[in-house]
């Protein structure tokens, strides 16, 4: 089944991170035929697809998508595909956003009741000004017979439901981070009223379920492009044999090194200045490399066993470290990483909160959310004197978030709605 999906947000492209680049990835691969996920093949990372019959391919949506076009005109990202991208004069950011942020709580997030402010004024003026343009995009299609459903994710996703709703559309929600649950008095009707909320992984489908009475949840698991990120098989090991043999010339190759990827309120950055000086205690030949821009990542850079580099390629961090760590403060929402890591076979230590075990599966160690500094040492430890093997399940696991088998996924959970 096929039909027209319209997608509200208040970023698609030009992206704000990773849960835009993850939504276009799947606007893109259902606006053309393709298998449901029930009968797609076994996609594996960096190989082309098998065929498939034409009897076992579904027709492509067609997709139109509503967003602010506040932050410019598309990127590579869409311009040259099939979405109807219609961009609205509405501004992503207000005063009381920047208050918000710079009066920030003592954990780094925004002060909740500014944010609570700054996101109930924008989801109404964001209802209000799609309302028009989805009246229009139904009129198009009066008579086609086709069913319309709509998708929405992030921090617009109210304003969006409710026209939706008004519209007598069905819709999914995206639940990408920690946004719903901060503010559930802002989200609960959008959740609750979608014919299905999404979620990657089925641990954060979990935390959803158990704090809004959701009609449904479907796992849709991030969509990772590795050939279009990173090549072929033998160019992502050409770049790992090139990395450590550049650590071995420097003489470091006898170092343990792990790599950080990232450090927000969200993801660690309270933690991290615990674990580190204990590790620097427990384990003072090991090193920590620590890659992403801004001030909870460089602030990092002041332990002894750490070194902050700013930005970094990850294809250039998992070429040349050994164990990969991640954690999260409460919302386990999929770490993109863990699995762009195991495709270079580099394990990886989380913490078994939200979708991280799934996300980890055998190529690596998960913590317990309530485990002292002492056992994640150990962890990250072991980790590394079986790195070797963690690190070939690691790149076994990867395609659990292949693009091709989370598109087909998407694919289906519409079917389903439809």
């Amino acid at each position: 089944m096929s039909g027209m999906l319209i997608a509200a947000v208040r970023d698609l492209d030009p992206p704000a991170g990773g849960a835009e680049m993850s939504l276009a990835t799947l606007l893109k691969g259902v606006g053309i035929p393709g298998p449901l996920a029930d009968v797609a093949p076994e996609y594996v990372p960096l190989e082309p697809s098998r065929d498939t019959a034409d009897s076992m391919l579904t027709q492509g949506w067609s997709v139109s998508a509503l967003q602010s076009g506040a932050r410019g005109t598309p990127t590579e990202l869409t311009e040259d595909s099939q979405i109807a991208r219609w961009a609205l004069d509405l501004p992503v950011e207000d005063l009381w956003s920047g208050l918000a942020w710079r009066l920030s709580e003592k954990s780094g997030q925004p002060r909740k009741s500014l944010q609570r402010r700054h996101l109930r004024k924008t989801n109404a003026g964001f209802a209000k000004a799609i309302d028009a343009h989805i009246s229009t995009i139904l009129s198009s299609r009066r008579g086609a017979g086709t069913p319309v459903v709509g998708v929405t994710q992030l921090h617009w996703s109210a304003g969006a439901a409710q026209r939706f709703s008004a519209h007598g559309i069905p819709y999914v929600v995206f639940v990408r981070d920690e946004l719903q649950f901060r503010h559930p008095s802002i989200y609960r009707a959008s959740l609750e009223g979608a014919a299905a909320v999404c979620c990657a992984g089925a641990g954060l489908g979990k935390q959803v379920a158990e704090t809004f009475d959701v009609k449904s949840i479907r796992n849709v698991r991030l969509p990772v492009d590795f050939a279009g990120r990173f090549g072929s098989s033998d160019g992502v090991n050409e770049m790992r044999e090139k990395g450590m043999a550049a650590r071995s010339e420097d003489g470091g190759l006898d170092v343990p090194r792990i790599a950080i990827i990232g450090v927000t309120p969200e993801k660690g950055a309270e933690f991290y200045t615990r674990l580190l000086p204990r590790l620097a205690e427990s384990w003072p030949e090991a090193r920590v490399d620590v890659h992403g821009g801004g001030s909870y990542a460089e602030a990092l850079g002041k332990f002894s066993n750490t070194t902050w580099h700013g930005h970094t390629p990850v294809e250039e961090v998992f070429s040349r470290c050994d164990v990969h760590l991640l954690t999260v403060a409460s919302t386990g929402s999929w770490g993109r990483v863990v699995n762009e890591a195991g495709l270079f076979g580099v394990p990886t230590v989380s913490v078994a909160t939200g979708s991280q075990p799934e996300a980890v599966g055998e190529g690596g160690i998960v913590v317990s959310a309530d485990s002292g500094l002492d056992d994640w040492v150990s962890a990250l430890k072991q980790a590394h004197a079986d790195r070797d093997s963690l690190g070939e399940m690691a790149r076994e696991h990867c395609g659990i978030v292949d693009h091709r088998r989370s598109i087909a996924a998407f694919r289906s959970v519409l079917n389903e709605v439809a």
